[in-house]
């Protein structure tokens, strides 16, 4: 850097004084210090940047802007030379440092930043003496571990006013402390401290963004409406309260009767489900999650609807405008018959649609409430109702032109979502008091649902597995996770009732894996090694299982414990069956025997997309995008690397359009033997390859089907003449609405 002689610099009280070069050179030494980047980089770029007149803001954001400039995939560290001088940024601005936390507490409060009657309960519930041990805890340098697209993430979506990342985590784990006895509270805020802190453990968007300000933290929820205008409109009702607390939603229009069906004795006065489908659409376009997120739903209709072929339409160009529902994620549930039938000479076989509110009316058949050889049974009775003329409002498709039909949505826009309903069933814990009758926003959480009384309502975290040493520690975070996801259904805002209900019914938690790229490149493993993801997937199980039956020790079992299959030992018979460790499955159960359990699912991995970047982590389960890109998530263009990109280069460098789908589906197979509900799965097709066709979706459909694979989430095309950059700027409304 070059000396600059009758600068003038206005600081931000105001005063003006003379240049110095000295003061950005220390700056810039201390947030290239210990990083793999020569500083001298840096002070050539602000050379180009002096003027005459500058103000110490403007200095402070050329440096951000010019170190960010300055990361690739040789010299990623710049990314947190950005980060670290964004962040002393933020110290200077807030002066959350400058005070005791104490005064800090009683500041946040005051001005409103904090707020709602969880907030309230601070003081009542720590002493002064507490909160003085507590800030001994706070480890300010841990900002500083952060990257410039982790620190933009936390500015734009999850840091109140005058607060700092610090400070955040600090004030997440005593409020989720809340629910400690007295006795054991203290330890327990000071280890959620450390693994948030440390970023070991991420927990889900909503508790980032809500929990300091009187918010849900629940983050997915399904609904389904009923039959009939009061229950419809009651669930928008509700889906726009969920929207606006901060929820992603899934609504199943299952039970919603079919174009052409009669209403009040009138024949063919139904419009079917698209009508609907819209109003749905809307409010999740003018209802957005407290303007932090636009709000964001998934609807579905199941494949033996008769409004089915409509539906997969709804988003496309042509037809009836009224009709369309372009910003809903559409889903389409699928039986194991229909895919059976396409499998054995599909375009030989026919396919029957019905309205349900026919079938129900006239045969006493609930489609929507069947699965597995149930639904074949009363399927084929549907069948043979309308060949002897019973039936009227009945489709008739060519299974296999149905199934390309399906396809061809996928190729225009990724969608629907693919849920093996019947799968998802079989596996139900609570199939003695209900079934699931769709997936949630991001196809990994599910659970019962009922019309008007239970929302399948889940909380969500992810254990960061990159930053973890072994599957010892792995199994210690996933515990922790499970006490504070228990703990945070006591704490939650319920945005409506009937989320309540379910919360405090099936008290359905989600732990999921953070990067488990990161954890094989840490571990000199790559997707083809199965078990190794196995071995993984049954820690977190193991531990938060281990933690659940200790909570149903102090606290009681769900209330929908009896007759379940953790009760009857079903559950425990599929996790004794497949173990790949030592892990002592058997002992574990004994434990439940004598306790029960405290939460009816645990686990369900989600994609974490803006979580991942906050933690500087691979996103979910699937391979990383690339090992060094740029990155749009909405609230703008940034650098990613890769977490172990300068020890492990080559683990990164297949990216995901290339890798082979058959290693995929298996990884994410053996991940979910244990795991309690979904996955978040996306795949690519990359239409440059050679010979390409569109068998290769369909292989890959069949292929997650057989694999027992519950839900298949995006699937991303790389278009002709177009790169797989291209393709990373694909909107992701969807898991930037609800887990992540």
């Amino acid at each position: 850097m070059t000396a600059i002689n009758n600068v003038l610099v206005t600081k931000r009280d105001g005063t003006i004084e003379a240049f110095t070069v000295e003061k950005v050179k220390r700056c810039i030494a201390w947030a290239c210090s210990g990083l793999e980047v020569s500083p001298l980089a840096l002070e050539a770029k602000f050379d180009e940047f002096l003027s005459e007149e500058v103000s110490s803001k403007s200095i402070q954001e050329n440096l951000i802007m010019s170190s960010r400039m300055l990361a690739n995939k040789g010299e990623p560290d710049w990314t947190f030379v950005a980060g670290r001088l964004w962040t002393m940024q933020r110290w200077k601005e807030t002066g959350a440092y400058d005070k005791s936390f104490f005064d800090y507490l009683e500041d946040q409060i005051e001005s409103g930043n904090y707020y709602g009657d969880l907030v309230d309960k601070i003081f009542d519930t720590y002493t002064k003496e507490d909160i003085v041990a507590l800030e001994k805890l706070i480890d300010q340098k841990r900002d500083l571990e952060h990257s410039y697209g982790s620190v933009l993430t936390a500015n734009e979506k999850y840091l109140a006013g005058g607060e700092c990342i610090q400070q955040m985590h600090m004030v997440n784990a005593m409020l989720v402390g809340i629910p400690e006895k007295p006795s054991e509270r203290f330890t327990f805020v000071a280890d959620v401290y450390d693994v948030l802190s440390k970023r070991k453990l991420s927990k889900a968007s909503p508790w980032l963004g809500n929990l300091r300000q009187g918010g849900n933290i629940s983050s997915c929820f399904i609904i389904q409406p009923d039959d009939n205008i009061d229950s419809i409109f009651d669930n928008v009702k509700n889906g726009a309260l969920i929207s606006k607390n901060g929820g992603g939603l899934g609504v199943s229009l299952s039970r919603i009767r079919a174009e052409g069906s009669e209403v009040n004795g009138r024949k063919n006065a139904s419009k079917g489900v698209f009508g609907w489908a819209r109003i749905f659409n809307d409010t999740a376009l003018f209802v957005d999650q407290g303007g932090r997120r636009a709000g964001a739903f998934t609807v579905q209709v199941p494949i033996w609807h008769k409004d089915i072929e409509g539906f997969l339409e709804i988003q496309s160009e042509t037809g009836d405008v009224r009709t369309k529902a372009y910003d809903i994620f559409p889903q389409v549930t699928v039986n194991d018959y229909f895919m059976e039938l396409d499998a054995n000479n599909g375009h030989e076989k026919t396919w029957y649609t019905f309205c349900p509110n026919e079938v129900k009316e006239k045969l006493g058949i609930e489609l929507y409430n069947v699965f597995g050889k149930d639904f074949t049974r009363d399927y084929k009775k549907c069948v043979k109702a309308y060949e002897q003329g019973k039936l009227e409002v009945v489709g008739k498709h060519n299974v296999r032109s149905l199934f390309k039909h399906i396809m061809r949505t996928h190729f225009d826009s990724g969608l629907p979502y693919t849920v093996f309903i019947d799968t998802i069933n079989a596996d139900n814990p609570n199939n003695h008091e209900g079934n699931i009758p769709s997936v949630n926003l991001c196809c990994e959480s599910f659970s019962v649902v009922q019309p008007d009384q239970y929302a399948h309502s889940c909380n969500l975290a992810s254990v960061v597995v990159g930053r973890c040493e072994d599957l010892k520690e792995v199994m210690k975070v996933a515990r922790i996770a499970t006490r504070i996801l228990d703990n945070g259904i006591e704490i939650t805002n319920n945005p409506v009732e009937i989320s309540k209900n379910h919360n405090q019914r099936y008290r359905t938690i989600g732990v999921g894996i953070q990067g488990l790229h990161d954890w094989f490149a840490k571990e000199g493993k790559s997707y083809k090694d199965y078990k190794e993801a196995a071995k993984l997937a049954e820690a977190i199980q193991f531990g938060c299982v281990s933690e659940s039956i200790k909570l149903a020790e102090e606290r009681g079992s769900y209330p929908a414990f009896k007759g379940s299959k953790w009760d009857n030992g079903e559950q425990f018979e599929k996790y004794k069956r497949n173990k790949y460790s030592s892990l002592d499955w058997e002992g574990l159960e004994q434990d439940l025997n004598k306790h029960g359990i405290r939460n009816s699912q645990l686990t369900s991995p989600a994609p974490n997309t803006s979580t991942s970047v906050f933690q500087d982590a691979g996103a979910g389960v699937m391979p990383v995008y690339m090992d060094f890109y740029q990155k749009d998530n909405g609230n703008g263009t940034f650098p990613f690397a890769s977490m172990h990109l300068k020890t492990a280069p080559l683990s990164y460098a297949k990216n995901a359009s290339r890798w082979e789908h058959e290693h995929l589906v298996k990884t994410v197979a053996e991940i979910q033997k244990y795991t309690c509900a979904g996955i978040s799965s996306e795949f690519f097709l990359d239409h440059n390859k050679e010979n390409f066709s569109a068998k290769e979706l369909y292989d890959l459909i069949h292929m997650a089907w057989r694999s027992k694979i519950k839900a298949l989430y995006y699937i991303r095309h790389i278009k002709k003449g177009k790169s797989y950059t291209d393709e990373i700027g694909i909107s992701e409304a969807a898991c930037d609405g609800c887990a992540d």
